[in-house]
C-alpha cells in the first residue's frame, strides 16, 4: 500500500515540476479560463419564489402551472391605508388619486380593487342595481353616512376592502398571470379528459409573469406609496409578491456582505498564520477564482441563486482556502530551510497533494449526495458546491 502511495506522491511531484516549468503558460491559461467564466456572470439571476424550490418537471409545479393557466394568478399586492376617518371626503379624494396613479403607472397589472371601484349590487324596489360603490360621489355628510352604512353592512367588503372597525381600508392589486399581459383564460381548459398536467402543455404555452416583472410591479407600487405616505395617510405594503421582492433585495445585500466579511476574515487569519503578503494574496486569489467559476457555471446553466444556494460563496471561500493553507505551510517551511523555490513547490505538492485530493473528493461526494433531493434548490446546492 505504501508503494502505491509513494508512486502517487511522485506523480504529484512530477506534476509540480511541469507546472513550474510551464508556469507562465499555466498562469495565462488559468486567467483565460477564469475570464471566460467571468463573462457569464452578468447572466446570473436570483429566484425567491415558491416555484424556485421545485424542479421544472415536478408534478406539483406542473399542476400549479395548469391552475394558473386556467384560473389566473393567485398572488395579490395589498396596500393597507390607515386614515383618521375612512368616510371623509378629503380622504376619499386622496384614495381616488392613489388608485388612479397605480392604475396609470404600474406595469403588468390586471385588476385594481378598492372602495373607489368596488362592485355594489343592491336591490331598489323590484330592480337589481349593479354599479361601482362610488359611482355617485358623496357630496356631504349625509351621503357619507349612507356610504358608511352600505359598506359596513356588506360582508363582501368587510375584512377585504375595509376592516370591521373601519380603521383601515385597502387597495388590492392583481397582477397579470402571463408575461406581456396576456391574461385571456381558456374557460374550457379544465374540462379535458386528461387527469395529469402534461409537460408539453407547460413548454408550449405562454410564459408566466417572471420574477423580474414581478419586481418591477412591486418597485413601481413602492415608489407611488412613498409619495403618498403621510402622518394622516399611513400606507403599508403586503402580499406575497412584495415579500418575494423584499427577500430578493435582502438576499443580494446579504450575499455581498457575507462575501466581503468572509474575505476579510480569511485574509486576517492568513496574515496571522504566514505573516507574508503572498501567503494572504495567493490563497485568496485561488478561492475567489473558484467562487467566480462556480457562480459563472450556475449562470451558464441557467440555475438561479436561491435562499438556499446563497450560502455557496461563503462556503466555497471557507472550505476552499484549506487546501491552499496546507500547500503553503509546507512550501514556506521548506523554503526557509533550503531557500530553493522550485524544490519547495515540488516538496509541498508531493507531501500534501494526495491528502488534499482525498479530502476534496470526500467533501465533494458528501455535498453531491444533496443532488438527489426533491427540493430543487437543495439539489442545486449539492451539484455546484460539489463541483
Amino acid at each position: 500500500m505504501s508503494g502505491y502511495r509513494q508512486k502517487i506522491e511522485r506523480g504529484f511531484e512530477t506534476f509540480a515540476h511541469q507546472v513550474y516549468r510551464w508556469r507562465w503558460m499555466v498562469l495565462l491559461l488559468t486567467l483565460f479560463v477564469a475570464a471566460g467564466f467571468a463573462s457569464q456572470m452578468p447572466k446570473l439571476t436570483t429566484a425567491t419564489s415558491n416555484e424556485s424550490f421545485l424542479h421544472s418537471d415536478d408534478p406539483i409545479l406542473l399542476a400549479y402551472n395548469d391552475f394558473r393557466d386556467q384560473f389566473g394568478r393567485d398572488e395579490l399586492i395589498i396596500i393597507a391605508i390607515q386614515p383618521p376617518d375612512v368616510f371623509d371626503l378629503e380622504f376619499l379624494k386622496r384614495l381616488k388619486a392613489l388608485h388612479e396613479d397605480i392604475e396609470a403607472k404600474v406595469p403588468h397589472v390586471n385588476e385594481i380593487t378598492s372602495l373607489i371601484n368596488a362592485r355594489n349590487t343592491r336591490g331598489d324596489g323590484d330592480q337589481l342595481i349593479v354599479e361601482d360603490l362610488l359611482e355617485k360621489w358623496p357630496q356631504n355628510k349625509d351621503d357619507l353616512m349612507i356610504l358608511k352604512k352600505r359598506v359596513l353592512s356588506n360582508p363582501l367588503y368587510l375584512n377585504r376592502l375595509i376592516s370591521e372597525d373601519s380603521g383601515f381600508t385597502t387597495i388590492v392589486i392583481q397582477t397579470n398571470s402571463f408575461s406581456g399581459g396576456d391574461d385571456d383564460l381558456d374557460i374550457t381548459a379544465g374540462f379535458d379528459d386528461s387527469e395529469k398536467p402534461s409537460k408539453e402543455s407547460q413548454k408550449g404555452g405562454p410564459v408566466f409573469l417572471t420574477e423580474k416583472e414581478n419586481a418591477a410591479v412591486v418597485m413601481s407600487v413602492s415608489k407611488i406609496v412613498s409619495r403618498y405616505q403621510a402622518d394622516d395617510f399611513r400606507l403599508y405594503l403586503a402580499g406575497s409578491p412584495v415579500v418575494t421582492t423584499m427577500v430578493k433585495i435582502s438576499m443580494q445585500k446579504d450575499m455581498k456582505l457575507f462575501i466581503i466579511l468572509s474575505v476579510l476574515t480569511i485574509g486576517l487569519c492568513l496574515f496571522m498564520m504566514f505573516r507574508r503578503f503572498t501567503g494572504v494574496v495567493l490563497p485568496l486569489l485561488v478561492v475567489i477564482l473558484t467562487l467566480f467559476s462556480t457562480l459563472a457555471l450556475m449562470a451558464l446553466t441557467g440555475v438561479p441563486v436561491t435562499t438556499v444556494t446563497m450560502v455557496l460563496p461563503s462556503f466555497i471561500l471557507a472550505v476552499g482556502v484549506g487546501a491552499s493553507v496546507h500547500v503553503l505551510a509546507l512550501f514556506y517551511r521548506y523554503l526557509d530551510k533550503t531557500g530553493k523555490k522550485k524544490d519547495s513547490i515540488v516538496h509541498a505538492m508531493g507531501h500534501s497533494g494526495l491528502a488534499i485530493v482525498m479530502t476534496s473528493l470526500t467533501t465533494a461526494a458528501g455535498l453531491a449526495s444533496f443532488s438527489t433531493a426533491e427540493v430543487a434548490s437543495v439539489a442545486n446546492l449539492g451539484i455546484f458546491a460539489g463541483a
